[in-house]
């Protein structure tokens, strides 16, 4: 298991890491904006994750004056920029994969030219023309 989502931390140790009171902890679950895991004995347990989260929320409100609605907006926006960022790098991955297969595509078009061309020197040209007359054709040697 990540070491980052291992819960660890009872709610008095992850309140005074984030710096409010277990109160407040406890307000943020019932807002949704945490969920602490629940130990056999139905205690609160919080991992890092947890902490760094509720630190967030505390810069949000504390230092940006957002009440907890905002805030819970914010981290979702947060989260589904981080998603959709996931999501763009896979498909530039994607487009310069198919780009080079692409590229290799044309090139192989491209060598299949040489093969099927045949050098004729300039004076040997032969033009063959086709003339049709009444309903049949006649090859035309110029």
């Amino acid at each position: 298991m990540n070491l980052r989502k291992r819960p660890v931390f009872m709610i008095g140790v992850a309140a005074e890491l984030i710096g409010v009171h277990p109160q407040t902890l406890r307000m943020y679950e019932q807002k949704g904006l945490l969920r602490p895991r629940k130990s056999i004995k139905n205690t609160r347990l919080y991992c890092q994750e947890d902490v760094d989260l509720g630190l967030r929320i505390q810069e949000l409100t504390q230092e940006l004056g957002m009440n907890l609605s905002g805030a819970r907006r914010v981290l979702e926006m947060e989260r589904r920029l981080a998603r959709l960022e996931v999501e763009n790098s896979r498909l530039r991955e994607e487009l310069e994969r198919q780009r080079e297969e692409h590229s290799r595509a044309v090139e192989e078009v491209h060598r299949s030219y040489k093969r099927e061309l045949v050098p004729v020197p300039r004076g040997e040209l032969v033009r063959n023309t086709r003339i049709v007359r009444g309903g049949r054709s006649m090859r035309k040697d110029l």
